[in-house]
């Protein structure tokens, strides 16, 4: 058996860096630990795209160590078909952050203009999970956030 030591990130490939990188820093209050281009032979075996060219970001989680990576291709261009995903489409889906009040960071969120799938949410049942707290909403490329309260 594998054992995993760690969490590094979650990498999400994305059309247009700079708004991605102003929305989740502005917008989430991320900060940028990095930014670069990767134009190499390397990256390009590893991702196994022959003319594979990027510019990245790393985004971290203020005094955390959860951190998102942010990847724009710039050849060969992305297949933009099937977007936005829909919550149940198998795969990876979406990433939760906890916030310290849900109702309060909705609240400011639906200020700024971000648009939500529904409502705060606390869940009732199963009662191992009761009092959870969460919400779903889309980052200006699509992608689902899911904001969570645990319960106390």
């Amino acid at each position: 058996m594998v054992t995993v030591i760690g969490f590094r990130h979650i990498a999400v490939v994305v059309r247009d860096l700079e708004n991605m990188i102003r929305f989740y820093t502005l917008i989430l209050g991320f900060e940028v630990k990095r930014q670069f281009n990767i134009k190499s032979e390397d990256f390009r075996k590893g991702v196994a795209i022959a003319e594979a060219e990027a510019k990245g970001a790393h985004l971290i989680v203020p005094n955390s160590s959860v951190e998102i990576e942010l990847f724009q291709f710039e050849t060969p261009m992305p297949n933009l078909s099937n977007i936005p995903l829909q919550a149940n489409r198998l795969g990876y889906r979406h990433m939760a952050l906890v916030v310290g009040n849900l109702e309060e960071t909705y609240l400011e969120l639906k200020k700024n203009g971000i648009e939500f799938l529904s409502e705060p949410i606390t869940v009732k049942e199963p009662k191992e999970v009761a009092g959870f707290q969460f919400v779903y909403f889309r980052d200006p490329e699509g992608n689902i956030i899911e904001l969570n309260q645990l319960p106390e």
